[in-house]
């Protein structure tokens, strides 16, 4: 709509012109229009999936994900390497790699150009690319998938942002690239829209009276409208920084760029203070970040093994004078979001979510510090609002209601084992439920004991094995449990039962496959690896791990 003088102006305008000149001044704006969208449109980001490939698997899984890509209408360009124009790399924007390894940790024939372009290009820095790779190989070969580790490696080393971390496929890949490619694909779904709830309750599990040194939390939150989860699902949060971290790098830019500050718009203050908070990672920075602060900064020999927060690194190593803060701006990484199991059920808890959240603590240089989402998380009061999006898990999932479940998870790993026993008793699921749960002590670090004491008087727990390891002189963990019930444990998966795993990758996830593996072999006389590889092919072995 024109303004009223403007309105005057334009009807004079056209009550005095020809129909030539009407003509003329139609194309003269529909130029002016057609300018513009081309300017938003070449804003706009792209999104290239390429492959390397030597026997088609690599092929194979690229055009999966780029199907189920256009099914989510995502825009998403899909390519062979030895097609790639290498000039357009420094273009891109988000960069998705398929990379099979060939004889002794070789790239496949038609990647070769693209590694060693890479690699042998020195003046090559890919400051505005953010990339994953997925790298495909046989852990029977001695340079297990090498080739796309030798090219996740110097993607970083140049500059490029590593947005997904590197995945490596055995033989048996079909889990982990179906895991790789929902993560690519629930980065750009336009369903992950942030959702808005309000906390309803924050306690913590733990008994600190009694002496935990734990400090897990279970957190509601109240969605007024229905929402759309499977147990298995976890939520993505945003983290906030602190106004402490953020009014500590204000103040610091006041006193030491006090003009340059001065010259923004009173608008644009308020904007910074606002990416401060809520969009810059000005909090344990990246190596990537550290590599291209290095060229602002007035001395080179920054340390990229310590862990560093914004406002240390700009009073020991400040900018040099010829940069600015937009410059400064252009290379601050987001907040990435943190990923958390709901240990809720969409059939018991209508219009609420739950997670199981350990506020993570830890030494760094001399001082406690905190986990920044963890700690974010513990603060929040019953009234506050928290943004997430919901994220898919499309393996993690519930079998039919008639079969066996084992569900393996010691400390917050419960929290999706949760989700699914409020789901079989919502649903009058007819298969059996056997739960492994650990942690340190009984009486300070039982999570939901309550709640697990009740399914197993009701039934909905058939077994329960509990193993607190400090309980005793020598600790006792979870897979020593399932050691001690391993007759009953290979029967159950004999028989086809599900074994889901949740929790500490390194050592717990490892500890438990290798337990699982003698079992097999002691008490079932089998081939373990290829036991398991079945169990892993019919989707009955399955890991959420972290």
């Amino acid at each position: 709509m024109l303004s009223e003088s403007n309105n005057k102006t334009f009807f004079k305008l056209i009550q005095e012109s020809s129909q030539e000149e009407m003509i003329w001044m139609c194309g003269y704006i529909s130029g002016l229009l057609k300018k513009d969208f081309k300017k938003i449109k070449k804003e706009e980001k792209k999104i290239t999936l390429v492959y390397g490939t030597e026997t088609g698997n690599a092929k194979n899984l690229a055009f999966d994900i780029y199907e189920k890509a256009k099914k989510e209408k995502i825009k998403i360009k899909l390519i062979s390497l030895d097609q790639y124009c290498l000039r357009d790399l420094e273009k891109e924007d988000y960069f998705f790699i398929v990379m099979s390894t060939h004889g002794e940790g070789e790239p496949p024939s038609s990647a070769k150009s693209f590694f060693d372009f890479i690699h042998q290009n020195k003046n090559l820095f890919l400051k505005n690319m953010k990339y994953s790779v997925l790298a495909l190989g046989d852990k029977s070969y001695t340079y297990f998938c090498k080739a796309g580790k030798d090219v996740d490696k110097r993607l970083y080393d140049i500059g490029a942002i590593r947005i997904i971390p590197l995945y490596k496929c055995d033989v048996d890949y079909e889990n982990q690239a179906d895991k790789w490619g929902s993560k690519i694909l629930n980065l750009f779904k336009k369903k992950n829209k942030k959702i808005c709830g309000k906390i309803l309750k924050n306690i913590i599990l733990n008994n600190k009276e009694k002496g935990s040194n734990k400090e897990i939390h279970h957190i509601e939150f109240f969605v007024p409208n229905k929402i759309e989860y499977s147990p298995g699902d976890s939520i993505g949060i945003f983290p906030e920084n602190s106004s402490r971290e953020r009014d500590s790098i204000i103040e610091y830019v006041k006193k030491n760029r006090k003009k340059e500050f001065e010259e923004y718009k009173y608008e644009e203050k308020n904007q910074i203070s606002y990416l401060l908070k809520k969009k810059f990672n000005i909090l344990f920075l990246s190596e990537n970040f550290l590599k291209k602060y290095s060229f602002l900064s007035e001395k080179k020999n920054i340390l990229l093994n310590k862990k560093w927060k914004l406002i240390d690194l700009l009073i020991k190593y400040p900018m040099k004078n010829e940069y600015s803060l937009k410059d400064l701006i252009k290379i601050i990484e987001p907040i990435k979001p943190r990923l958390y199991s709901i240990s809720s059920s969409p059939k018991a808890h209508e219009n609420v979510i739950h997670i199981t959240v350990s506020r993570h603590r830890f030494q760094l240089n001399g001082k406690t510090v905190y986990g920044h989402c963890s700690d974010f998380l513990s603060k929040l009061k019953i009234g506050d609002e928290l943004s997430f999006f919901i994220y898919k898990n499309k393996i993690f999932k519930l079998p039919n209601s008639d079969k066996n479940i084992i569900l393996i998870g010691p400390g917050t790993g419960i929290a999706p084992f949760r989700s699914f026993l409020y789901e079989r008793e919502a649903t009058k699921a007819t298969g059996k439920n056997w739960l492994f749960f650990g942690d340190q002590h009984f009486d300070t670090d039982f999570l939901y004991k309550t709640e697990i004491i009740n399914w197993k008087k009701k039934g909905i727990l058939s077994r329960v094995i509990l193993s607190f390891s400090r309980d005793q002189e020598k600790k006792i963990y979870v897979q020593d449990k399932i050691w001690i019930n391993r007759i009953e444990f290979f029967s159950w998966i004999k028989n086809g039962a599900y074994v889901y795993v949740c929790g500490n990758k390194i050592p717990m996830s490892v500890d438990v496959e290798k337990m699982i593996s003698r079992i097999i072999e002691k008490v079932g006389k089998c081939n373990s690896k290829l036991f398991i590889r079945k169990m892993k092919e019919e989707g009955r072995y399955l890991k959420d791990v972290y």
